[in-house]
């Protein structure tokens, strides 16, 4: 809080907290001063921090909580973050609300505080405005001082030390040089084999004599060279790991070819991290205590002593950066790490850390998903690419820093909005760069809902990560990028269609996600009246004539023409699709993608089609008039052609078509039907509320019956408030008799058009939606939304 700004001057004097002469007073001495603005207005003597803090947050557009006035739940507080990483940023759990954490902050500005905050909590967070002083007896209430405990004169403390053979003499580490690479010892010497009387010479090159190294040598080899095992040992280690996997280490002991000390002396130098025999190594109960078990569970580590504000852990794999950055977020230590036997490290951990079977469980669905959604191995792939392009293109904006894309704290912030993302069951997430801010919003059931706001310094960084997972060029940002990722969250597979637009303030992002799941669903499950679907399954059973399906995007037209396809799909049918994208795979369907720059376009691929011998063909959009002549051709021709397009009802497609210039006899003697559809919020049923329509809805819904209830949203956690949670569809089916085959040909208006499909019993969108307002699936309110009166 170090700036002072127009806006918070200007509220200062509005609300006579100073005079002008003060403010500008106060404006020369801050060019003199390191202090912060609040404190030195404060020592001044001009107002009171108390008076100073409402403003400054509504200078800054942020939310300003009085501790004074607040409870907080003390327990509920420790649980959400640790003491540490409270203290190191001036921090406190204010509580919670419907996954958003409220913390109380001494700089609600502190990019990585809130980050560090999202990353222990796995929520999304609302920082607010606090008074520093208020805050530091908040945290002494939930974080009491622990008495002093005056400790009797420890013994003298034994080293831990490797076992070595006793020509090689064992080295110690100092406490401050425990993360650094050990010293590199004489290449000409090596640790004896076992049985050996005496060291033997190793073999002097240059992969030996330099242990830290960018490229590690592999440990086989380096055990090999320094002549601890011979060629035929190290091939039998290999053929076994081979045949049954596990760590070559590991089978060499097995086998007896090495011993524990030996081996890891050798991975010491490999890893150039210090190995210590946590046998003989005493651990702090303090140690424990910082430590969370579900961290030190999860990474196979052990904590054994805090010193000097650092705290010393001991792991099986030295090398995880991940595990060490987890570390240092919960508990606000730096970490020094120390290599240890994987076998003792899981002994201790099961006797330091009590049994939590739930937990445990959670372990192992958080390593699955890590596992699945590896986004560092895509990352490495495109690097090298990436490097160089930015190298070619010198761009007049900032670079962005490599360093800063990778950093694990950005990586997870992606994976906790994608993950966020599915499980709300949004359709999309939209990125957007603001003057002041990056906003990052969902669609949720077809509305936009706001989910977070992250500093404005965050938002090249993300978007660079969006490109690098999705194979975009991460130095262009003059023009708009597609691309695509492919992920599985919670074991389920989702495509992510990646969209990036230019803006004044920065680039903006919007990411469409499909689940390939829902493709595959059946046609019964979509929504349709017993009568809707035996239309529609008639319409399908044509050997030949065109099927539309019409709506606005977003209308659930893909998901509709996939549920047909596949059950279309057999053995002796040939099923050709064209679209842009190709959403979902249907195993036996030959799709294909349009490609505009290499000139495969919608009617390019059809008139290949029509050699390829097809039973049906899928066209993924009617757009123009070549499209549409070729489809309806290929419908006459004797194939089932099904398409979309984008108009309101199903009547208004047969305009649609001869606006784009098909001769109408040509529609009448193809066109076997129309499906428009829309999709409707439903009303969630935990907590939607009856009531009787007044008279104006009464008349909207055609009701003869005065005592008919019907529901409303009211809004509860489970469906985030918003009164509703899932979406269902709403069908208007248009089967093409003859009275309306003569009516087209004879360039029948839409109205007259409308009239005859009423007349043979057409079920529209308004009476359709009306059905589910009436049985209390959706509300009047969003039927009003949808369908026009």
């Amino acid at each position: 809080m170090t700036g002072f700004n127009e806006t918070f001057s200007q509220l200062l004097i509005d609300n006579q907290v100073l005079s002008i002469d003060q403010v500008r007073s106060i404006q020369n001495k801050l060019y003199k001063n390191d202090k912060p603005l609040l404190d030195l207005i404060a020592d001044l003597g001009y107002a009171s921090k108390k008076d100073l803090l409402p403003l400054y947050a509504e200078a800054y557009d942020i939310e300003y909580i009085d501790l004074a006035e607040y409870q907080i739940d003390i327990y509920k507080a420790s649980k959400l973050l640790g003491e540490n990483i409270c203290r190191k940023f001036g921090m406190v759990a204010l509580g919670t609300e419907d996954s958003v954490l409220l913390l109380g902050m001494k700089d609600p500005k502190n990019i990585f505080a809130i980050d560090s905050a999202q990353l222990l909590t796995s929520m999304m967070v609302k920082p607010v405005l606090v008074d520093e002083t208020l805050l530091e007896e908040k945290l002494d209430l939930i974080f009491p001082p622990k008495p002093e405990v005056i400790e009797p004169e420890p013994v003298q403390e034994v080293q831990p030390e490797s076992i070595q053979p006793e020509s090689v003499q064992p080295e110690t580490l100092q406490p401050e040089e425990l993360t650094s690479a050990a010293p590199v010892k004489d290449p000409e010497y090596s640790m004896p084999k076992l049985g050996d009387k005496k060291p033997k010479k190793a073999k002097t090159s240059a992969k030996t004599s330099k242990v830290d190294t960018i490229f590690r040598e592999r440990l086989g080899q380096l055990l090999l060279d320094s002549g601890v095992i011979d060629d035929e040992q190290l091939e039998i280690a290999l053929d076994e790991q081979k045949t049954n996997g596990g760590m070559i280490g590991n089978i060499l002991v097995s086998k007896g070819f090495v011993d524990k000390d030996t081996l890891y002396h050798y991975l010491e130098r490999q890893v150039g991290v210090e190995y210590i025999d946590l046998d003989k190594c005493p651990i702090s109960e303090e140690a424990i205590q910082l430590t969370p078990r579900k961290i030190a569970k999860k990474h196979n580590l052990i904590p054994i002593k805090v010193e000097d504000g650092a705290l010393t852990v001991v792991m099986a794999d030295p090398l995880n950066i991940f595990a060490i950055d987890d570390l240092r977020l919960s508990t606000g230590h730096d970490i020094k790490v120390l290599l240890g036997d994987i076998e003792i490290i899981t002994n201790l951990l099961l006797e330091y850390y009590p049994q939590d079977e739930e937990e445990d469980k959670e372990i192992e669905e958080e390593l699955e998903e890590e596992q699945a959604v590896d986004f560092d191995e895509e990352m490495e792939k495109v690097q090298e690419e990436i490097e160089v392009e930015v190298q070619e293109i010198q761009q007049s904006e900032t670079t962005i820093n490599f360093n800063d894309v990778e950093n694990a704290p950005i990586v997870r912030m992606l994976n906790m909005i994608f993950k966020n993302a599915v499980g709300k069951g949004a359709s999309d997430i939209h990125i957007e760069a603001y003057e002041d801010c990056v906003m990052v919003r969902f669609r949720i059931d077809g509305k936009l809902v706001e989910i977070t706001k992250h500093d404005k310094k965050l938002h090249p960084i993300l978007v660079a990560r969006v490109k690098i997972i999705s194979g975009l060029n991460i130095a262009e940002r003059r023009i708009p990028q597609d691309g695509r990722i492919t992920l599985k969250i919670n074991n389920k597979n989702y495509d992510f269609r990646v969209s990036i637009l230019p803006t004044v303030f920065g680039e903006k992002v919007v990411i469409r996600i499909a689940d390939k799941e829902d493709f595959a669903r059946p046609k019964s499950e979509l929504g349709f009246t017993e009568e809707d679907l035996t239309k529609f399954n008639r319409m399908l059973a044509h050997p030949n004539g065109i099927v539309l399906v019409t709506g606005p995007t977003g209308s659930g037209k893909s998901t509709t023409l996939y549920s047909a396809l596949r059950e279309l799909c057999k053995p002796d049918v040939n099923i050709l699709t064209v679209e842009d994208p190709v959403e979902a795979t249907i195993k036996g369907v030959n799709q294909v993608q349009v490609n505009t720059k290499a000139g495969m376009t919608f009617a390019t691929a059809l008139r290949s089609f029509l050699r390829q011998d097809p039973d049906i063909i899928m066209v993924g959009e009617i757009r123009d008039n070549e499209t549409a002549e070729i489809a309806i051709r290929a419908a006459i021709t004797g194939h089932l052609v099904l398409s979309t397009l984008h108009t309101n009802d199903s009547v208004s497609s047969i305009n649609r078509l001869i606006d784009m210039e098909v001769e109408p006899f040509l529609i009448a003697s193809s066109l076997v039907g129309v499906l428009a559809q829309r999709l409707v919020r439903k009303l969630c049923p935990n907590c939607k509320a009856e009531y009787k329509p007044n008279e104006r809805q009464a008349k909207i819904l055609k009701l003869e019956d005065t005592d008919q209830v019907i529901y409303k949203p009211v809004g509860c956690p489970q469906c985030n408030n918003t009164g509703y949670k899932g979406r269902t569809a709403i069908y208007e089916i248009l089967e093409i008799n003859d009275e309306l085959k003569e009516l087209i040909s004879l360039k029948a208006t839409a109205g007259q058009l409308y009239e005859a499909a009423r007349q043979t019993g057409m079920s529209t969108l308004h009476s359709s939606c009306t059905r589910l307002v009436l049985t209390g699936v959706t509300s009047l309110e969003e039927m009003l939304n949808v369908v026009a009166l």
